[in-house]
Parts: structure tokens; C-alpha cells; sequence
């Protein structure tokens, strides 16, 4: 039995640290989101988009209604995978809900052909230095790091949900409805 242990010990800790990089953010990937009511004020921000002119929070926020930002890269693995459901989402929901990207430490023209190769015609800002992404995190009181990461934020500007890592069809559908209600 002891013999057995030290073999499948070591083969244990290798998978279970494969499976916590396996995920493109810097500490636990594992999927996470705040509950309902929750109401932390989403922090204002001016960023340059992928195609050239600035954003804000307070721009986003003009039309008056709920905003999505979702969080993410062209060089991440879950991103790619997530990035065909944020484009039928958009598609759904653009006349009801505002869509941001924020491309974390990607280059304006990667990200411009990631977009482009999954559909994603919302804008899409730049956060080369990860400031937009922490400050949310804090503000969300968000305990895990990466993305892609993705926040639900009311009219009124306060988070209401977020969720680490790449979202299915049905989680984002309820995570939308929590802002649309």
C-alpha cells in the first residue's frame, strides 16, 4: 500500500497543478460569482479601443441600460473557447444591454483579428496593464484572478454579478437576467 501511495501521490500533485494552469489567469481560475443584491459601484475607467478612440465608463454608461464587460485576450485558451457565445449573446441582447471588451495585455491588432474571427463588433478596450481588470476585481470583491472574467453591472452602475472563466449559454442567460430584471 505504501509503495502504491508514493506513485500516485506525486501523479495527484502533478494533474491537480496541470489543472490550476490550465486556466490563463495568474492564481485560481475556478469559476466564481457574486449573488444577487450585491451592489459595489463599478469603477469608472478611460482606455483607448482597439480601434483608436477612448472610452469610458461614463460613455458606457450614456444610453441607460445594464452593461456587460467581459474580460479577456486573443492569446487566452478559455477566451477563444467563450468568444462564439459573447457574439450570440451581443446579437441578442444588444438592444437591451450594453456589451464592452476589454482586452487584457493584448495588442490592439491581435485583438482586432480576434475579434473579427469570432464576430464580436462591441467595443473592445484596451487594458495592457491590467489596471481596469484589478480595479474591478476589487470593486466586485472578485477573490480569483484571470480571464476571461465577466461582469454584470446594472443600469444604475452597481456590479450585481460576476463569474471567472468561460461561460455557457445557460450561465450567461442567468447571469443576464439578474441585470435585466
Amino acid at each position: 500500500m505504501t509503495f502504491r501511495l508514493r506513485i500516485i501521490l506525486p501523479f495527484l500533485a502533478i494533474l491537480f497543478i496541470a489543472l490550476l494552469a490550465a486556466g490563463c489567469g495568474s492564481s485560481s481560475p475556478a469559476p466564481t460569482s457574486t449573488g444577487a443584491g450585491t451592489a459595489n459601484v463599478a469603477p469608472d475607467f478611460n482606455v483607448q479601443t482597439i480601434m483608436g478612440p477612448m472610452v469610458s465608463l461614463v460613455d458606457v454608461k450614456s444610453d441607460g441600460k445594464p452593461i456587460v464587460i467581459n474580460f479577456g485576450a486573443s492569446w487566452c485558451g478559455p477566451c477563444n473557447q467563450e468568444a462564439p457565445m459573447l457574439a450570440q449573446m451581443y446579437n441578442k441582447y444588444k438592444n437591451k444591454v450594453t456589451f464592452l471588451g476589454m482586452a487584457v495585455q493584448d495588442s490592439p491588432d491581435a485583438q482586432r483579428t480576434f475579434a473579427r474571427k469570432y464576430g464580436l463588433t462591441y467595443t473592445i478596450g484596451l487594458d495592457n496593464d491590467e489596471r481596469v481588470l484589478n480595479e474591478y476585481q476589487q470593486a466586485g470583491k472578485v477573490y480569483a484572478n484571470g480571464v476571461p472574467t465577466t461582469f454584470f453591472i446594472s443600469k444604475n452602475g452597481n456590479i450585481v454579478s460576476f463569474y471567472v472563466g468561460p461561460m455557457t449559454p445557460g450561465l450567461f442567460e442567468q447571469k443576464i437576467s439578474m441585470i435585466l430584471s
